[in-house]
Formats: C-alpha cells, structure tokens, sequence
C-alpha cells in the first residue's frame, strides 16, 4: 500500500497537463492551457529513505486543445535511482472550463490511461473531480476504473485544498496541500499524502508552477 500512496502523489507532478492538476493535488481540473500559452512545473516528493524530482511541460495548441509531456527522476532509494518513463498527453476542453477529458501514455509504451474531468465553481470554492480508465496494455490483462475527487478554496494568492482519490477496488490516498501565487503567473506549493489503510505512509510534495 505504501508504494501505491507514493506513486499516487508522484503523479501530480510528474504528469503537468497528462494527468494534470493545480499543484500539488493529483485531481484534474477541466482548465487548458490558453493556446500559444505555456506552463512549467517542478517538483518533489519526499519522506525518510524516499525522494523523487519531477519536471513537467505544457504548450496550448489551440482554443481547447493543450499537449504535455513529463518525466521523473528518483533520487533514493538506490536501487531505483534513475530517470522514469517519459510520458506524453493531450487534453481537450469539450465544455471550457466545466468539462475536459484527456488520454496519456508513456513514450513507446502500450499503457494509457483516459480521463474525464468535471470542474464547478462557487463563489471561493472549486469543486474537480475525475473518473477514467488505466489500460495495462497488456493481452489479457482488464484495466483499472480510477477515480479522485478534490475541493478547493482560494482566497487572494493562497489556495488551500483537499482531495481523495481511489480505484474500483479500494479509496487509496488522501492528499492535503497549499499554494502561494508569489507573483501573477508564478506559485510555490507544498502538501502531504498518506493512505487511508494504517501505517500506509506518509509522503510530503512541494514545488513550483510558472506559466508564460
């Protein structure tokens, strides 16, 4: 359980605008990169003998069309040490800003995973949540229905959320985490995971989002 909590919160900044969110949730808005547009995300993910770095790219391709590619690097342990899998997605806004849906995939490989994305907004608060489908790729082999649900409430610069996410089998992980707008365009973050099962183990994220 403990490694699916980490890959879990891992996603969020792997993936930018593949399986992408407002860092550092995981869950998905139903908001594009506005075309000709970029973003940039770093970020890393850390607790005791683990640590992870990421960094993420996405460009707007067209009024309800972005594309992103990420990867990963694990600093510890050292028998994972290394660059992981580039990945590579496009998503879709097929009613801005209320409904998306994306499909990534990792560079050369069969397995993918497809989205749906709903987004709602009242007043301060911003309601995301997302439903697909994670195909192994594999003959023979049923994918996964995922699913993750966030709530969101800004005030100003600061934007505090909450989020949960999960599988057709078992509710995973929970996440909890804040973002700072330093300047327009430019905010830090920081937020903590764990599982809901005990002694799943916590992780800890922070990182950066840029857009120009």
């Amino acid at each position: 359980m403990k490694k699916v909590v980490w890959l879990i919160t891992s996603i969020s900044v792997v993936l930018v605008g593949c399986i992408e969110a407002a860092r550092p949730l995981a869950t998905d808005d139903a908001g594009i990169v506005e075309q000709n547009g970029c973003e940039l995300e770093l970020g890393g993910d850390f607790w005791e003998e683990q640590a992870s770095l990421s960094l993420g790219f996405k460009h707007g391709l067209t009024e309800r069309m972005d594309i992103g590619v990420g990867f990963g690097y694990t600093v510890k342990p050292d028998e994972t040490k290394g660059f992981g899998q580039a990945e590579l997605g496009l998503k879709f806004a097929l009613m801005p800003d209320l409904f998306a849906a994306s499909i990534t995939g990792g560079l050369g490989d069969t397995p993918y995973n497809l989205n749906g994305i709903i987004t709602y907004c009242f007043g301060p608060i911003e309601i995301d949540a997302n439903i697909g489908y994670e195909a192994t790729g594999i003959e023979g082999q049923t994918g996964t229905v995922v699913y993750a649900l966030a709530l969101i409430f800004e005030l100003e610069e600061i934007a505090v959320g909450a989020e949960a996410s999960g599988n057709e089998d078992d509710l995973n992980a929970w996440l909890i985490g804040v973002r700072y707008e330093v300047l327009e365009g430019f905010a830090v973050d920081c937020g903590i995971s764990d599982g809901f099962e005990s002694g799943a183990g916590n992780v800890a994220t922070t990182g950066l989002h840029y857009e120009f």
